[in-house]
């Protein structure tokens, strides 16, 4: 991101620091969804599913069925369809999996794509495999949460398959999103984002002010939470789910508090 204001003028910000509230506030990724790709440019998906893709191999023999849960845009979708993945798509925002759809028919690629929460995946048809990237994990607020979600995604997987995840750590937030201002335009729009860590709640707060040339003006505010590792881990030890592995960035290190971020390899096997 770039921390320069683009049309050399502050962004506005209240006296707390936060951005100032003009405009409309909607639901976080109701308005980011249609800049969400021009603002998420600099991320190599093409490298991310690689790794995904290998450590899916370590543990399952030639799989085929992938379900992505909160999976935005489908930036990461399409490159895992690219890769010969037979693969669903869900996302608990309509914005997002709306331009999601309309690339897929796009493209001709013809990925499906549903509104879900991950929280709620009842009837889901099951997989060899279920994805959720990009610290979306982090958006579940409450440990009820995370173990509804794992509990509903032992559900969707069949015996002895696969469920990947990754998350921020406090060092990840503390060194690259506390006290933080990006300002940045992109084709027909212009965004502030002001970035706080609150350490004693460990929640990461992330605000959005966007202005369109149309006039339109949004707020969204973000809001993740910071687990510590070892109480995933205990979480997940608590799930039906059993832990292979947690490895630190896009390595095989151990993860742990000073990595920005881990992934989790879990799988069923009752």
């Amino acid at each position: 991101m770039n921390n320069e204001d683009l049309d050399g003028s502050d962004p506005q910000v209240d006296s707390s620091g936060r951005v100032e509230d003009s405009g409309s506030r909607v639901e976080p990724y109701e308005s980011l969804a249609s800049i969400y790709d021009h603002v998420m440019r600099h991320v190599d998906y093409g490298h991310w599913v690689r790794y995904i893709d290998n450590l899916l191999r370590d543990v399952c023999e030639n799989p085929r069925q992938l379900i992505e849960l909160a999976c935005g845009t489908g930036n990461a979708t399409f490159a895992l369809a690219d890769l010969a993945y037979d693969i669903r798509g869900y996302d608990g925002c309509e914005a997002m999996v709306r331009i999601a759809d309309e690339k897929s028919r796009g493209d001709g690629r013809g990925v499906a794509f549903e509104v879900r929460d991950l929280r709620d995946l009842h009837d889901v048809a099951p997989a060899e495999a279920v994805l959720c990237l990009y610290d979306s994990m982090n958006y579940l607020l409450e440990i009820s949460d995370i173990d509804q979600a794992l509990e509903q995604i032992h559900g969707v997987l069949i015996q002895g398959g696969t469920f990947i995840f990754d998350v921020c750590t406090e060092q990840n937030s503390l060194l690259h999103f506390d006290g933080v201002v990006d300002v940045e335009q992109g084709p027909g729009f212009r965004y502030t984002r002001r970035s706080d860590y609150h350490h004693g709640d460990r929640l990461q707060v992330n605000d959005f002010d966007i202005e369109f040339d149309d006039g339109r003006r949004h707020q969204e505010t973000h809001v993740q939470h910071i687990y510590p590792i070892d109480v995933l881990r205990e979480r997940i030890d608590a799930s039906p789910l059993r832990l292979q592995s947690a490895f630190d960035g896009f390595s095989r290190r151990p993860g742990s508090e000073r990595s920005d971020r881990v992934h989790f390899v879990l799988q069923r096997n009752d």
